[in-house]
């Protein structure tokens, strides 16, 4: 009886291997969120944020002056700290590197800080949290804060992201409205938009014909909403 059962299950293993259906379920399991409702594959990050543009973006943010962090200064006589321009640690500060990362975004990724070693950030398996290492970790960083947030507003940004973890990546770049799943710039936009109403947006890559203004990482660094404070 035994012999018989392990035979039946040796049979029915060997029929759902040669089935495409079963063999395509696999391969493309926690990649359902590539299409749409009707099948159609959504716009690459490459379609919808262009390298030409991208490439101009950065150029534009080579530029931008280095400025102290909110924490840069001492109560007392209004010093700059040694820290400043240092890698930072502090909960709520923005990191986005220009580094091509793991074929989601083709020239950039975004986190924000959670913790000293800790940041909250979304990949392809959906928000999670992610080690604090960028300085080593990445060929290029930037560090940036929001200007018109206090410590507290930031940290509390970076908790909402907290609170987010688990939901799963968005691949239509241009469905920012959703806060059922993001991507990595669009889950640092939406915790300055929905908490302070800051858009960290720019015009960079608007899209008058699918009625949507999707954010790249590097805008988040290149907006007037923020300082940038690190540079590697």
């Amino acid at each position: 009886m035994k012999k018989r059962f392990s035979i039946l299950v040796s049979v029915l293993m060997f029929c759902l291997l040669l089935n495409p259906t079963f063999v395509q379920a696999n391969e493309y399991q926690g990649k359902a969120e590539e299409f749409d409702q009707t099948g159609e594959k959504y716009q690459s990050a490459s379609e919808v944020f262009r390298k030409e543009e991208v490439e101009e973006l950065i150029e534009q943010v080579e530029t931008k002056k280095l400025m102290p962090d909110k924490t840069d200064f001492t109560a007392s006589d209004g010093m700059l700290r040694a820290s400043f321009g240092q890698y930072p640690t502090r909960k709520g500060v923005i990191l986005v590197t220009k580094d091509k990362y793991k074929g989601l975004i083709p020239t950039g990724h975004a986190a924000i800080i959670y913790g000293r070693n800790v940041v909250v950030e979304s990949l392809s398996q959906g928000v999670t949290t992610g080690d604090n290492d960028w300085y080593s970790t990445k060929t290029t960083c930037y560090g940036a804060t929001v200007k018109n947030t206090t410590v507290t507003q930031d940290s509390n940004a970076a908790d909402w992201c907290y609170e987010q973890i688990s939901k799963p990546y968005n691949f239509n770049f241009y469905n920012m409205s959703t806060r059922a799943k993001f991507y990595c710039s669009q889950l640092v936009w939406a915790a300055f938009l929905d908490n302070y109403n800051i858009d960290l947006n720019t015009p960079a890559f608007a899209n008058a014909t699918m009625l949507s203004n999707p954010v790249h990482p590097i805008e988040l660094v290149w907006t007037d909403e923020t300082n940038l404070i690190y540079e590697k």
